[in-house]
């Protein structure tokens, strides 16, 4: 009898279409990917997700609300509720970024204080219910390695809260590595066990403090950051970051110096200074370079080439989807490309 009823359970599953509730992005059938990006708090049109028109495929905002400003654990907002309604008019899920202002000290202090933790926590469903957020963005960073259980702790003691009331708890975790402060502390397994979802830093591979020229996010490398990663941390919760952003790097009397660059001033590179591109298939990159008296120019450059290239990593490694800093960085050509890779499709040009 036992055996009959488990197979008309299945036959009647079978029947009916999947809808599930993944961790605030609903699906029909097929799991839509998370395709988030992160709106910098900086009032500017490009930037400003309430000022332009809907983006195709994009599915999530992460605008960076809120920061931690003293260690008795004070939360800053630096919008409105209203910001918040206009998002979800467009048809996004809203999950504010809280940061803690990147500082060591006061955090070590907050994580130290129970008090101050759960004064976060309070905050934090205040503003959800306030601004009917969908979920939150931790972006804890610059952490000492010996706070590394305190925060696995609180961040626990945040999704213990969040679980009855429905948020969405996601965080920014940079690649495996052995640099204190910014790998090192953070306990990947357990906030993998912890959180909806994971956002993975697959970025700043060189940055201006190495005084060294090379890519912001190679693809092989890239894609090793994530084998690592998902040693750790199921591939269903793992979301990859991407740059719409390189650095242009200055050599001049042995000296290197990098400086942040964005898609389009990476193209006007090319015409102002007559650059043929060269294809570097392992980083899945245009490199350009060019001199100027004795100083010499190089760029790795990112485009929608080089992004696809990396969001295929996402079918590859069945990710949950895609995180991309930042909004205003990029050129429009990116996000047709990104809603069909993410949805497995070519799109034909007329």
């Amino acid at each position: 009898m036992r055996n009959i009823f488990i197979l008309f359970f299945w036959a009647f599953c079978s029947l009916v279409p999947a809808v599930t509730q993944a961790a605030g992005i609903t699906y029909s059938g097929n799991p839509t990917k998370v395709n988030l990006v992160w709106q910098a708090n900086i009032n500017k049109p490009d930037n400003d997700l309430n000022q332009l028109p809907p983006i195709e495929g994009v599915n999530v905002a992460a605008p960076c609300w809120f920061s931690i400003i003293n260690k008795d654990g004070r939360i800053k907002a630096k919008s409105s509720p209203g910001e918040a309604e206009k998002l979800r008019e467009k048809g996004y899920k809203v999950w504010a970024l809280l940061d803690n202002g990147f500082d060591h000290t006061l955090t070590h202090n907050l994580l130290s204080n129970e008090k101050a933790r759960s004064n976060v926590i309070q905050q934090m469903v205040a503003y959800a219910d306030e601004y009917k957020l969908d979920g939150y963005n931790l972006d804890f960073e610059n952490i000492r390695d010996t706070d590394k259980t305190a925060l696995t702790q609180f961040v626990q003691d945040i999704a213990n809260t969040f679980r009855d009331k429905k948020i969405t708890l996601s965080m920014d975790i940079t690649v495996p590595s052995n640099e204190p402060y910014w790998s090192k502390c953070y306990d990947r397994q357990a906030l993998g066990n912890i959180c909806d979802y994971i956002m993975v830093m697959t970025y700043d591979q060189y940055t201006p403090a190495m005084h060294k020229a090379g890519s912001t996010a190679a693809l092989n490398w890239v894609e090793t950051k994530v084998q690592e990663t998902l040693k750790y941390i199921p591939a269903r919760k793992l979301v990859l970051g991407l740059p719409f952003y390189a650095r242009i790097w200055t050599t001049k009397d042995a000296k290197t110096t990098g400086k942040t660059i964005q898609m389009e001033a990476m193209e006007d590179l090319i015409i102002a200074h007559n650059i043929q591109p060269v294809w570097l298939p392992e980083a899945g990159q245009y490199y350009l370079t060019y001199k100027q008296g004795n100083t010499t120019y190089q760029v790795w450059q990112e485009d929608k080439y080089s992004l696809q290239e990396k969001v295929n990593l996402v079918a590859k490694y069945k990710l949950a989807g895609i995180a991309s800093w930042r909004k205003g960085f990029e050129t429009p050509d990116v996000w047709p490309m990104l809603h069909d890779t993410l949805a497995g499709r070519k799109r034909v040009q007329n």
